[in-house]
């Protein structure tokens, strides 16, 4: 539960207001409000009701009692902060640790928020491939699992929105495969939601709002659900081929990859779906070429990276149509038009440049050059 100051704070900052203003609206000193943000004093009870009015909230929501609205805004916060991170790292392995020291130090600000901890444990669910295939900070890694671990089970037990909760026992799973302990990432696994039923919540959701809105009604309910099948598939084309760069023949991945891309392009044809492809479509095509190189296939490694930044430019292409459409960004909440208008040519070219430091990495700095000099 997020505590009393801490909602205090994002209520006040969502209002734009200093805390001297704050104060100054309902009766005490600054200092009072910081205390209370802090965590080091409360305000009296006879506060609470104009507390409340002032930043325009209920008093159930100030106290936590309710959902409150400050998850999209902290979260898209974290998102922006984070991509800075890895923008000013020096490689992929420094960027997870960095990225977990990071929100260590936003969670002894921010005690008991939820967000904070799930994002914690996801960026250590990051840091534990790089702990387990490379060996990477032997010495402080065992620190940040087991506060992943703590903080893990605090969101488990008592945040109430699903999404945190299942994000949260996605990342301890990966976190426990890397530590070979299988019986515990099966245990988070078997929480998260399965499609083996074919009795999904989006199999009949579509119907219910035909029945309740009408065909307008259905059609917004359909396009959420081919976007959420949508990242399914893709994620599931993704891990595969990652194992298969490393542990199968190359051959085999690249065909098995070529397919996904085609699976990929064909969703892709339905416009609503373009942003829940681009990512996947990015980090396949990263282990695509790593396959390639493997082969010491150099003329399919410089086709494949054209055919990744083709296909990067299209996305960028698309977003900037849309973002030109008023009708068009209506279909997307705040957190997916952050990452819709992020997609610069800056952001382009950082993630082609990480690309090619984890080829570089795998490869070697000639082999890289080498198929680099065939492309257009």
């Amino acid at each position: 539960m997020i505590s009393l100051g801490n909602n205090i704070k994002y209520a006040r900052k969502k209002l734009g207001l200093t805390q001297e203003e704050l104060a100054g609206q309902i009766g005490v000193t600054p200092q009072a409000v910081s205390k209370w943000e802090k965590g080091t004093g409360m305000p009296d009870i006879s506060m609470i009701v104009p507390l409340a009015q002032t930043l325009s909230v209920s008093t159930d929501t100030l106290f936590g009692l309710v959902e409150t609205n400050f998850d999209d805004s902290v979260y898209l916060t974290i998102t922006k902060d984070l991509e800075q991170i890895v923008a000013d790292s020096t490689s992929p392995a420094e960027a997870a640790l960095a990225k977990c020291q990071y929100l260590l130090e936003q969670i002894q600000q921010n005690p008991a928020h939820f967000i904070y901890e799930c994002c914690y444990v996801e960026c250590t669910a990051n840091l534990s491939r790089y702990a387990d295939f490379e060996r990477f900070c032997p010495d402080k890694w065992p620190e940040f699992r087991d506060m992943a671990v703590k903080y893990g089970t605090h969101v488990i037990r008592f945040c109430t929105k699903a999404e945190w909760v299942e994000r949260t026992h996605f990342a301890l799973a990966w976190i426990y495969i890397h530590e070979k302990n299988y019986t515990s990432a099966r245990d988070h696994i078997s929480t998260l939601p399965s499609i083996s039923s074919n009795r999904l919540q989006e199999s009949i959701l579509a119907q219910l709002a035909s029945f309740e809105s009408g065909l307008e009604g259905m059609k917004e309910v359909l396009r959420n659900n081919l976007q959420n099948f949508t990242r399914a598939l893709n994620k599931e084309i993704l891990y595969a081929t990652e194992d298969l760069a490393w542990y199968d023949t190359p051959q085999y991945c690249v065909d098995f990859a070529n397919w996904g891309l085609e699976v990929i392009h064909v969703l892709s044809k339905n416009k609503d779906l373009i942003a829940y492809t681009r990512g996947f479509t990015r980090d396949i095509y990263k282990y695509l070429l790593h396959a390639d190189l493997r082969m010491d296939d150099l003329n399919s490694a410089a086709q494949h990276w054209n055919s990744l930044q083709e296909a990067m430019q299209s996305h960028y292409e698309f977003y900037q149509s849309l973002l030109r459409d008023p009708a068009e960004m209506a279909k997307y909440n705040d957190r997916q038009l952050q990452y819709i208008e992020g997609y610069t040519p800056e952001f382009i070219e950082q993630k082609q440049q990480s690309i090619l430091g984890a080829l570089r990495s795998w490869h070697g700095e000639e082999k890289v050059n080498q198929f680099l000099a065939l492309t257009k």
